[in-house]
């Protein structure tokens, strides 16, 4: 691990979203590797230790969760930054994996703006947990920047959700977009319970 290039592993079995995700990556100047499976992307996170996963949770054979738990239960590959990827309804199932230890969320669809940034916050969680890995310091720096980070995004799905309902006139679709903004209200409500208590536990 951080020898040379940074390693980044894009999991997910949509060979075509798999294969875009890897050019743009690769384009950035990183080294990409792939997988199409969790049983897959586990071996290759024991074998290669890439800083960054790419991890869709919608994949066949093993959860996505479980690969989760596998890779923060584990010495060797906790240092490993864990990026979702997901659409946007799935945010129900977002707030649980950043519960369960998952560092950043990539919507789909997405651009190599806000592929670059992810990957850039990410790449300095990692080096922090290999450097330091039991610092409250850096815990703390590392969870308020997380926080604002998710913050951040949500704050623009919940914009462009309340934009989408002033413009939609189905009740179907407003329910729909209601049931969305509610989901982001949530996560940002949970994001803000785990860092007050961190704070308090400090």
């Amino acid at each position: 691990m951080m020898t040379g290039k940074p390693t980044i592993l894009v999991v997910d079995d949509e060979d075509i979203i798999r294969n875009i995700m890897a050019k743009l990556i690769h384009a950035l100047g990183y080294s990409v590797l792939q997988a199409s499976n969790s049983t897959e992307a586990v071996s290759m996170m024991r074998q290669h230790k890439p800083e960054v996963v790419f991890l869709d949770i919608v994949m066949p054979g093993v959860d996505s969760m479980e690969v989760l738990n596998t890779v923060r239960d584990d010495d060797a590959l906790k240092s490993i930054a864990i990026i979702l990827v997901s659409g946007i309804d799935c945010l129900d199932t977002i707030a649980r994996y950043i519960e369960a230890g998952a560092d950043d969320f990539l919507p789909k669809p997405f651009n190599s703006a806000l592929l670059k940034m992810k990957i850039r916050n990410a790449l300095e969680r990692s080096r922090s947990r290999q450097q330091s890995p039991t610092s409250d310091e850096s815990c703390e720096a590392f969870c308020s920047q997380l926080a604002h980070d998710l913050n951040n995004g949500l704050t623009g799905i919940m914009m462009s959700a309340e934009l989408l309902l002033m413009e939609q006139t189905s009740e179907a679709s407003k329910h729909q977009l209601e049931d969305i903004i509610s989901s982001t209200e949530q996560i940002s409500a949970l994001i803000k319970q785990r860092r007050n208590s961190l704070k308090e536990a400090s």
